[in-house]
């Protein structure tokens, strides 16, 4: 494969193409907003021409293992003189801010050059960063250090919490970074010994889509770098990050040795005060079931979970329907209300709510527990501790998987809308290997269990599994067998049931690294050429924007093979296979056929000069990535507005009518949509 050129002349050129009704591709209630207090032209210049000669002297430390320590610095003020994010009362207060984070980049850089990082050393407020898996971006987060903690290699473990913050339209990278900097107070929890940190989260997303990742990727940055207790990790959050505190409290319940909640939304059509008039399409409703926590709320009974609410908080009625939701599933946790207290804490009872925390971490996780409780709508999310649902009969479709281990050599499982498990045998089944006893769902089934198997840290890190020397059992015309370990699971095994690597929709591709592969030629509509150019460009702004990272770019003629460039990463193809070479050279894998003329899917025929299919597929032979084709994020920026409708939008596949100009809501008219079956086929009508 290629070295990949990263086309950044093409993006400018591309961002000011027009869409296909005229108009810039811009749309109103765009992330970041418009600056409060503009800086001139003669403000803006000084600080470019500072940044580039800083830039100039990173070059000489870039391959640091930390030198993501002092870009973050660059890419804070980078991104604000670019989209003009400047949201102090005076433009001199943007000006001073920028001109601290470079004064400080150049004092880091000088110091990496003589391989030191000073800042790293005593308590107090610190700022750091790591780059991103996801796009090479370099990601900012901030940690607390309490007076007198010992920590890094050496010395005892420590605990550590996860603080996520609330919504802040205007809290890009420069106020975040300049705020974490400068920071002279401790936040609102100071547990005893323990650190906290404060991930960016990709700025204003709900801690959803990349948001997510952050929250993944800064925390294993810190537990290297502080030498923490990888057992006693809380999650918390209060608003947005009450918000992002359920979500993640839900969908990896594994990872935390408590969650706390404070405030924040739990679903979309009660936060929304949806009525069944006001309901969204079909299929956009159906992916309410990637986020909402009530389809999830059972996953709570594998992490300690405690609540807090303003007592005339708006948001108290989330946690209210979420206490009603858990308690259907005969879970009681606590739910604290400040007396009096709007959107935000009472002073005694943030006491009460820490005290509860401090006592859970304390404890720690139970790594291999023995009951398990899952709950999803996608296996995307079906992992909790040593047992992984790996695929479904049907997705989006409430899935359950229960397991009881008895006697160490003996699991009892009741499932319900599941076709795949993976799981770790227990600890006396692993001594030397033996046999294990599996009760499932009234079957009985006799495992061998060899002593190979993998490291159990390699089985509870995030993210779907494919199995290796685990546990596999496999649901067959509805009788459970031993699936064995000679051959992975794929896609297009005889139960079917699309795997955790590859569950869709598209904006799940997004969660990982993926490459964005642009046409290297023409189609035979220029119209259809217009629309690729403007919605790819569209994206790549977008991500940068919301997403604070630049996506790696390049064009189709540069990728080689295909298959090769896909073990790595996912591909986002823009175009048709006319205009994209990679998109030629799949062609015959994907269920659409497409040629100069039509568009053919699922029985449907459309004019190929004004309508665009969009989809993901997994067609890369790769067990942990897919293609995603015509599209970015499937949310835009009408969603923007809260949080709790940053979701996916389109399913696994769609068919556009461009001759409908792109907007706020869409990409154009959806003709049609729908999601393919477990066997990653259009599903007959």
């Amino acid at each position: 494969m290629k070295c990949f050129l990263f086309l950044s002349l093409w993006v400018v050129a591309a961002q000011a193409q027009l869409s296909p009704n005229g108009a810039t591709a811009s749309f109103k209630g765009s992330l970041p907003p418009k600056p409060t207090a503009a800086l001139s032209a003669e403000q803006e210049a000084g600080i470019a021409k500072e940044l580039a000669a800083v830039k100039k002297s990173f070059q000489a430390v870039k391959k640091h293992p930390r030198a993501a320590d002092a870009d973050i610095f660059l890419k804070a003020v980078s991104y604000a003189l670019e989209f003009d994010e400047w949201y102090d009362k005076k433009p001199e207060d943007g000006v001073k801010k920028a001109m601290v984070l470079l004064d400080e980049a150049k004092k880091r850089i000088a110091a990496l050059g003589k391989n030191e990082t000073p800042w790293m050393s005593g308590s107090g407020q610190k700022v750091l960063g790591y780059y991103s898996k996801i796009d090479d971006s370099p990601q900012p987060y901030g940690v607390e250090v309490p007076e007198g903690l010992e920590f890094g290699a050496g010395k005892k473990p420590v605990p550590m919490w996860i603080w996520l913050h609330g919504r802040g339209d205007t809290a890009t990278d420069l106020p975040f970074v300049y705020s974490r900097l400068m920071a002279k107070k401790p936040g609102q929890f100071q547990p005893a010994g323990t650190i906290v940190i404060h991930p960016f989260g990709r700025y204003c997303n709900g801690w959803k889509s990349a948001g997510e990742t952050d929250v993944f990727e800064c925390r294993d940055d810190a537990m290297k770098r502080f030498n923490v207790d990888t057992n006693r990790v809380a999650l918390a959050g209060f608003s947005m990050g009450g918000a992002g505190a359920w979500h993640m409290g839900a969908h990896y319940p594994d990872q935390w040795a408590c969650v706390h909640t404070g405030a924040g939304f739990a679903d979309v059509k009660r936060y929304q005060k949806l009525t069944p008039e006001k309901y969204p399409v079909w299929y956009e409703q159906t992916l309410w079931g990637v986020y909402d926590v009530p389809d999830y709320a059972r996953n709570f009974f594998n992490v300690p979970l405690i609540s807090y609410s303003g007592e005339v908080d708006a948001q108290r009625d989330s946690a209210e329907y979420m206490m009603e939701v858990l308690a259907r599933q005969d879970l009681h946790p606590p739910h604290l209300i400040g007396p009096g207290m709007p959107h935000k804490y009472h002073p005694e009872t943030i006491k009460e709510v820490q005290a509860w925390i401090e006592k859970a971490v304390a404890k720690g996780r139970d790594l291999f527990p023995d009951e398990i409780h899952i709950q999803t709508k996608t296996p995307l999310y079906g992992r909790v501790k040593w047992l992984n649902l790996h695929g479904m009969e049907e997705s989006w479709k409430e899935a359950r998987l229960d397991a009881k281990v008895i006697d160490g050599l003996t699991i009892e499982m009741k499932t319900q809308n599941v076709t795949r498990l993976v799981f770790y045998p227990p600890p006396q089944a692993r001594k030397g290997g033996g046999s294990l006893q599996v009760n499932i769902d009234g079957a009985t089934l006799k495992l061998t269990v060899g002593p190979e198997s993998p490291k159990f840290e390699t089985f509870m890190s995030p993210g779907p599994k494919v199995a290796g020397a685990f546990c596999r059992l496999i649901k067959e015309n509805g009788v459970w067998r031993d699936f064995g370990n000679a051959e992975p699971f794929q896609h297009d095994t005889p139960a079917g049931g699309k795997p955790g690597a590859h569950p869709g929709p598209m904006d799940a591709s997004f969660m990982k690294r993926f490459l964005v592969v642009l046409p290297d030629g023409k189609s035979s509509s220029p119209a259809v050429d217009e629309w690729v150019n403007a919605e790819a460009a569209h994206f790549l702004k977008r991500w940068k924007g919301l997403m604070r990272g630049e996506a790696r770019v390049v064009k189709a003629s540069d990728v080689g093979d295909i298959y090769e460039a896909g073990k790595t990463q996912s591909l986002i193809l823009w175009g048709t296979p006319e205009s994209n070479s990679c998109l030629k050279q799949l062609a015959k894998s994907l269920p659409v056929q497409w040629d100069a003329k039509k568009v053919d899917m699922g029985g449907q025929s459309f004019d190929a000069k004004t309508h665009v299919p969009l989809m993901v597929y997994p067609c890369l032979k790769s067990p942990g990535f897919e293609v995603v084709i015509n599209s970015g994020l499937t949310f835009r920026e009408a969603h923007d507005k809260t949080n709790s409708l940053q979701n996916p939008k389109l399913p696994d596949w769609a068919i556009l009518d461009i001759t409908q100009p792109p907007s706020a809501e869409s990409a154009g008219k959806v003709v049609a949509a729908d999601f393919f079956d477990e066997h990653w086929q259009v599903k007959k009508k």
